[in-house]
């Protein structure tokens, strides 16, 4: 049986297969899989044509197949648009695509088997490269790493002849880099063991940075501002007792005037209201004169326990570098 025939059934049993990816009812799957059978047609047609024809309905078909991918990373897309990269000597993409496919969990053994084959059949024609890692599971780029890694370690991929520039990461351990050079039809293998980042020091702050400072000048601050508070409430009541005794001294001039006993009670109350003002408005200045001198005395031993501070030196060293800062207070001393 001729060659192309097979890869024909193996496709038209990959469309007949169940399983393509994730259900049929969503309708991205649905267009996923309008794109998929045009994929199988052009390569059905490409198999009874010749020339540029065949080439034309080839890399059409491989068009199809990568938009299905696009949408649905279905196992069938990834193996038949392998083959169609196959046929079209682009041996590097097929034997990556291969790859993909077989770390895909859950394949029969036939099919492992087959994908297998295929790809080690690739080997002679490509330059491979076998990453692994110490731990595993850390990402591989190959030359760029603004693209998407090339997957997790242990991996193989394929890469052109020449010189390349390998990078792998791995969250909590310190970045590998590795300049290689590939050799057509060689595999070159790569086998890395991650070094743990550093861990950052932690300078931990004094009782005294930690506690006794900042209670100093925040308690400070708090009494400041009630002597602001309590001034503003003397005032009022010193300005209302000040209204109150001009009512009261136009009360006594009216009952001077009449003698009324109603003038007389209207006069003494107002005296009263006048005296109790007055009383309040002593008590708030009283306390306002307290309050000031406290936050005096408390910015005061504050400034002391700065002045006596010393300068302090932290060094950090991370993944991305280290460095180093100086804290001194205004007014510390050396």
């Amino acid at each position: 049986m001729p060659a192309y025939l097979t890869r024909i059934i193996i496709i038209t049993a990959c469309l007949a297969s169940p399983a393509f990816s994730v259900a049929q009812s969503t309708s991205e799957n649905a267009e996923a899989r309008v794109y998929f059978e045009e994929g199988n047609r052009l390569f059905q047609q490409a198999s009874r044509a010749s020339g540029s024809k065949r080439t034309t309905l080839l890399q059409r078909s491989l068009e199809a197949y990568v938009d299905s991918l696009q949408i649905v990373r279905s196992r069938n897309a990834l193996f038949n648009a392998a083959i169609v990269l196959e046929e079209l000597d682009r041996n590097d993409e097929s034997f990556n695509y291969y790859t993909e496919y077989l770390r895909i969990e859950g394949l029969t053994e036939a099919d492992r088997e087959e994908a297998s084959r295929r790809r080690d059949a690739l080997r002679p024609k490509v330059a491979v490269l076998r990453v692994s890692s110490e731990p595993e599971a850390a990402q591989l780029w190959v030359d760029r790493k603004d693209l998407a890694a090339r997957g997790e370690t242990p991996i193989e991929v394929a890469v052109p002849p020449g010189q390349h520039r390998v990078f792998v990461e791995k969250e909590g351990y310190v970045p590998a880099e590795r300049a290689l050079k590939m050799v057509h039809g060689e595999a070159t293998v790569l086998d890395l063991r991650l070094e743990p980042l550093p861990v950052e020091p932690v300078v931990e702050a004094g009782p005294a940075d930690t506690y006794e400072k900042p209670r100093l000048r925040n308690a400070a601050i708090g009494t400041a501002a009630s002597t602001i508070a309590t001034a503003a409430v003397g005032l009022g009541l010193s300005l209302k007792a000040r209204s109150l005794h001009d009512e009261y001294d136009n009360a006594a001039a009216q009952y001077e005037m009449t003698g009324e006993p109603a003038d007389l009670q209207r006069a003494q109350d107002l005296a009263n209201r006048t005296d109790r003002f007055n009383i309040a408005a002593d008590v708030m200045w009283g306390t306002t004169i307290a309050l000031g001198i406290s936050a005096i005395v408390l910015y005061t031993q504050h400034r002391k326990r700065q002045r006596r501070e010393k300068a302090r030196v932290d060094v950090s060293v991370s993944r991305h570098g280290g460095f180093a800062s100086v804290r001194m207070p205004l007014g510390a001393s050396r």
